[in-house]
């Protein structure tokens, strides 16, 4: 370690991951649609493993760079220079990629997808444009679970334009109350909860089958999907085993205290669960792997892989580059290091007051009001870059962001379309999660896209 620290030190400011640069980016080519919500990612320059390794156009950029340079002074030129290279040889330049949405640092030129489609005659769809027909038998596959039967399909293809757009939506909504789709939920929610081990209530951890009934309740009906960082309720299924869901706003009988032991104001959705906590905060007085959970499975941001840094500096410019206060004296402050702790942990301080694991007592999963007080006597943090005082401002900032609409139609659309959007889909794609940032409900935003011509264009 102390090797690569000293490698590192003599390495000049430009040779390292900025935590600027994916703004700047932006600021220069701000209609990309890999600057949707400000920021692209730390991919666009950088190896997927992560800075500080460069992908090909990074490499380039690089190489436009002075040693000993300032960043900020000198990437927009940078840029200019390398528009017309190709820098991974896929045969589109560097700027031709940055405008199209694919990254210029991957072979992988605008996908073969966003073609120009020609229009011709066929027996069953209409190639090229939208078609109600094609649009009806895929909601019927991808949200009941099933090909529509012949009866309900002859009885579609003889309606009207109208007829037609209103049986599609009819559909979806008899779909959406379907065990099929209650199902997807259920392994959506498992994604987002990543649970280990099995869902009892007799477990030190927690029960996860509470996180993901919360998944579901929010992602359901007419609800606003922001409870799954706001709720102070419990979801439960009653009658047992009908798939039903109800909110009760506290715990009725043991289980349920022991599955949400917080005081009501004290709760905040998927972040302060039982489970949540236990597993995510565990005997760490720095709750770091926390909001590393919910920055990355509810905003979209993975720190890991240098995404949504805003790095605080919180010694101010005692060294070159923002470094944390080091609370917990493991040696964050390093550069190497402080490249993610720089926004990681006063994105952390917020949370210090809530409990992991208490082996020998009662307090798992609870708030202690002192606890870590003897390294963060305040638990004023900051999030976005921007400053948060106490995990109520947290949970609002982060569902004013343009990431939480982003994250949640991202789920959506990855869930249906079974992969990410085309670049030629993005301007659908950013006007969907517009709309859900609006009204923020999962039913409502699916109903959008299934009329979208990245939905029913075959």
């Amino acid at each position: 370690m102390i090797r690569l620290l000293l490698v590192l030190s003599l390495l000049p400011v430009s040779a390292l991951a900025r935590s600027t640069a994916p703004e700047l980016l932006c600021a220069q080519y701000p209609d990309s649609p890999l600057c949707i919500g400000g920021q692209a990612a730390c991919t666009t320059c950088h190896a997927l493993s992560g800075p500080p390794s460069r992908n090909p156009f990074g490499q380039q950029i690089r190489e436009q760079l002075s040693l000993g340079g300032v960043f900020e002074d000198e990437i927009e030129d940078a840029l200019r220079a390398v528009e017309l290279l190709d820098a991974d040889g896929d045969g589109a330049d560097n700027l031709a990629e940055i405008l199209g949405g694919t990254q210029p640092g991957f072979d992988s030129a605008v996908e073969p997808e966003c073609a120009e489609q020609a229009v011709f005659d066929n027996p069953w769809y209409s190639v090229g444009v939208y078609d109600p027909v094609f649009a009806f038998k895929r909601v019927t596959l991808d949200f009941c679970g099933r090909s529509p039967r012949y009866d309900e399909a002859k009885e579609f293809e003889a309606l009207g334009p109208q007829g037609r757009t209103d049986a599609l939506h009819a559909q979806l909504d008899a779909c959406l109350q379907s065990p099929y789709w209650r199902s997807v939920l259920t392994e959506m929610g498992v994604g987002v909860v990543r649970p280990n081990g099995p869902a009892t209530d007799i477990n030190v951890l927690g029960n996860w089958a509470w996180d993901v009934r919360l998944f579901r309740y929010a992602m359901s009906g007419d609800r606003d999907a922001a409870d799954l960082l706001r709720a102070q309720y419990l979801v439960v299924e009653e009658p047992p085993g009908t798939g039903r869901l109800a909110a009760i706003d506290e715990p009725r009988d043991v289980n349920e205290a022991y599955a949400q032991p917080l005081a009501r104001e004290d709760r905040y959705g998927l972040v302060t669960t039982r489970y949540s906590l236990a597993m995510n905060v565990m005997f760490a007085p720095m709750p770091r792997t926390l909001v590393a959970h919910v920055y990355r499975e509810l905003l979209g941001l993975d720190i890991a892989k240098s995404q949504g840094l805003f790095g605080v500096d919180e010694l101010d410019g005692e060294y070159p580059w923002d470094s944390p206060r080091d609370v917990d004296s493991l040696g964050v402050w390093q550069e190497g290091c402080a490249a993610c702790h720089a926004t990681l942990d006063p994105m952390a301080y917020p949370w210090a007051r809530y409990n992991g694991i208490d082996l020998d007592g009662d307090t798992t999963g609870t708030m202690i009001p002192d606890r870590a007080a003897d390294i963060l006597p305040e638990v004023d943090g900051t999030l976005f870059g921007e400053p948060i005082a106490g995990p109520a401002e947290w949970i609002e900032a982060a569902v004013a962001s343009d990431a939480f609409p982003q994250r949640i139609v991202t789920l959506l659309w990855e869930r249906v379309m079974r992969r990410a959007p085309y670049s030629c889909e993005s301007d659908e794609f950013e006007a969907l999660w517009r709309g859900f940032a609006d009204d923020r409900n999962a039913e409502r935003t699916l109903h959008r896209l299934i009329d979208a011509d990245a939905y029913g264009v075959p």
